[in-house]
């Protein structure tokens, strides 16, 4: 009898060993693991490119009206450019536009310049932040010039400046900058000279600063 006993008592302890060692089995399962499941990908920038803008510049600026004849303006631009993005998912930009620009000369001469421009650059932003909107901007390009009223104001009466034998209405120009852009508002510098040709005045030289808008 104690051996029956002694059996079935070693059978009840074996069973339940066994039932102990599956659910832990169960319970240590092992999760496959691989470098690629650590590795997370990292947030892509969020940046809002707005594709117009408004700004206001001045320009101290001087013209070459004869062989050895300066005048110098006080120039102030007010205009429009069109952000167009050739690179997807990359800061590249064609930037084509147009601006009206005032002038009237400083010193001893006395004249009134009204100027139509049609500029296009080339732009590359380099954000400062993945998450702010802040960026430094350098650009260069060409600019198309119209002047539409040049007038001579030292005489008793104007005169006009671009008679047949004065000054030629159209020029092309280069323009390089550099600009800085705080969310939609903007601020920089420029130079803009026109192409030499000496058989054309007024030959234009022309710094600038200016602020935008961006919508």
């Amino acid at each position: 009898m104690r051996t029956v006993s002694k059996t079935l008592a070693l059978l009840v302890l074996s069973c339940l060993s066994l039932n102990v060692q599956a659910q832990f089995d169960d319970s240590y399962e092992v999760e496959e693991w691989s470098l690629d499941a650590e590795e997370e990908e990292a947030p892509k920038p969020q940046h809002k490119e707005y594709k117009n803008a408004v700004y206001l510049q001045y320009s101290p600026s001087r013209y070459k009206v004869g062989d050895e004849s300066l005048m110098r303006f006080n120039e102030f631009v007010l205009g429009y450019n069109r952000l167009i993005q050739v690179v997807e998912e990359k800061p590249y930009f064609v930037e084509a536009g147009a601006n009206m620009k005032f002038s009237w000369a400083r010193g001893a001469d006395k004249a009134f310049v009204l100027t139509f421009r049609v500029p296009v650059n080339v732009l590359y932003k380099i954000y400062l932040s993945r998450e702010k909107d802040y960026a430094i901007a350098p650009f260069a390009g060409a600019s198309v010039r119209l002047i539409a009223a040049a007038r001579d104001l030292s005489g008793e009466s104007s005169t006009n400046l671009c008679g047949e034998d004065g000054w030629g209405r159209f020029q092309v120009a280069w323009q390089a900058g550099l600009r800085f852009y705080l969310n939609r508002c903007y601020m920089g510098v420029s130079y803009s000279r026109d192409f030499r040709d000496n058989s054309k005045f007024p030959g234009v030289r022309e710094c600038g600063v200016h602020v935008g808008y961006c919508f």
